[in-house]
């Protein structure tokens, strides 16, 4: 059990860490280290977890790393590759096991505010019920410049509108996610307890392995918290064939094929959580099934992924016709859903 001392313990930055021979990587990863240590609260320490890097100067560097901070820097070399949902699960259980109250996820080439950790740890302290305090974020490009809306994907555009309004929050945002705003909030934005994030573990998936630990975190009970206070910069190159995790899926369609996998597989089990803590009714389930169907349905659709889509359309259908119907005409879903 980690001792819960928000104001004074030691918060914990978890970053999964692989690079290959392109020597980019290391400048962003210069630039995360910068803005970690540049935090307004000292009171930190990070662990790296190493994916079995390819290129040797890239372990040899993070040896240099830690021989140069050794009091703030822990390097965990791991001797698979499994992906980073996997590394942030060793990276979490050293966090519990050093009795860290809360774990800041922070992915290697992405930046964090100078005010995260001292704006999180305050909304911690101040709430002892929040289990999850995330942030929005801003899209850098290889030169962390920002990129402008009109060159964005229309699934981030989707986050960000999420955002917009009223984010999801409190006990039971799981439901408001899966259902009505889709994938809300960003790893390296997101903070969490540490015994939630060790309780629900990230799944062993290489694609939208955080969505599927984040339901599972708020249908275990945890109380999410959104502040708009200390966004995050997320990188996205610009000129690069695209993201690690949909080369690793074999492109766009792959990457949407397993995240429908994964998230489905997410919200399910969050699903069965609450039924079982009793937090919701056996009798919620079909409609709320549907209505996740339909809304990663309309992500889908949104990404062009029209064979996804109506495959997600057609297991809402199965489970029931008539509330399907419904949802589909609610939400004006009429003119792709073909009901």
């Amino acid at each position: 059990m980690v001792a819960k001392n928000y104001k004074k313990g030691v918060a914990t930055f978890v970053m999964p860490h692989w690079r290959d021979e392109n020597v980019v990587t290391k400048k962003y990863l210069d630039e995360t280290l910068e803005n970690i240590f540049n935090q307004t609260d000292p009171n930190w320490q990070l662990v790296i977890i190493d994916d079995l890097s390819p290129c040797k100067e890239a372990i040899a560097y993070l040896d240099k790393v830690k021989a140069k901070h050794p009091k703030k820097i822990h390097i965990i070399k791991k001797k698979t590759n499994n992906g980073p949902g996997h590394c942030r699960n060793m990276g979490i259980k050293w966090a519990y096991e050093n009795k860290s109250p809360i774990v800041l996820f922070n992915d290697a080439d992405d930046l964090s505010d100078l005010r995260r950790l001292e704006v999180s740890r305050a909304i911690f302290a101040k709430d002892p019920k929040a289990s999850v305090v995330y942030t929005t974020f801003k899209v850098i490009d290889e030169n962390s410049n920002i990129v402008p809306d009109e060159k964005l994907s229309p699934s981030i555009i989707e986050i960000t509108d999420g955002h917009k309004g009223k984010p999801p929050q409190g006990i039971n945002a799981w439901i408001d996610i899966g259902t009505e705003k889709g994938y809300t909030n960003l790893t390296s934005a997101t903070v969490v307890d540490t015994e939630i994030a060790y309780k629900y573990p990230f799944p062993p998936e290489k694609v939208s392995e955080d969505s599927n630990a984040w339901m599972r975190y708020s249908a275990g009970g945890g109380k999410f918290v959104y502040t708009g206070k200390i966004p995050t910069l997320y990188r996205i190159p610009q000129h690069t064939a695209g993201s690690a995790s949909r080369s690793r899926e074999g492109g766009k369609h792959g990457f949407y094929v397993a995240k429908a996998r994964v998230d489905t597989d997410g919200f399910t089990r969050a699903v069965e959580i609450a039924i079982t803590n009793g937090k919701i009714k056996v009798e919620q389930r079909d409609e709320l099934l549907i209505k996740f169907y339909l809304k990663l349905a309309e992500t889908m659709y949104r990404e062009k992924e029209m064979d996804i889509a109506a495959e997600l359309v057609n297991l809402a259908k199965f489970i029931d016709m008539e509330i399907t119907k419904k949802v589909i005409k609610q939400k004006k879903f009429q003119s792709w859903a073909k009901v």
